[in-house]
């Protein structure tokens, strides 16, 4: 029987933070349907500090993204379902991870 999670915005770190808790979506790296591993990257994100990776902390499947490239979207809004086993849902974890690929600006 599959399970689904959704894959969230998460919190962003302190030196990539914006007043607004705004991301834009810039590209989905995976398309629906797409098998999911963890630490698999999902989607690029950008604000006016940097570009990141939002990445899964489960396995699975891509079922369905929720927005369009060139998106704002807000923390904690869900960005993507995924489909899963329900031993393969990261109980206790975080569901999405965030990594910082690129730097663009430094916080002075």
């Amino acid at each position: 029987m599959p399970f689904w999670y959704f894959l969230k915005v998460p919190q962003l770190p302190t030196e990539v933070a914006h007043q607004s808790n705004v991301v834009e979506v810039r590209k989905y790296l995976l398309s629906e349907g797409d098998r999911v591993e963890r630490d698999s990257p999902i989607v690029l994100l950008e604000n006016y500090w940097a570009e990141m990776q939002l990445k899964t902390n489960g396995k699975g499947f891509l079922r369905k993204t929720f927005f369009r490239p060139g998106t704002s979207v807000h923390i904690d809004d869900s960005i993507a379902i995924i489909e899963t086993d329900g031993e393969d849902i990261p109980y206790g974890k975080d569901y999405s991870l965030l990594e910082i690929t690129r730097i663009k600006r430094d916080k002075q």
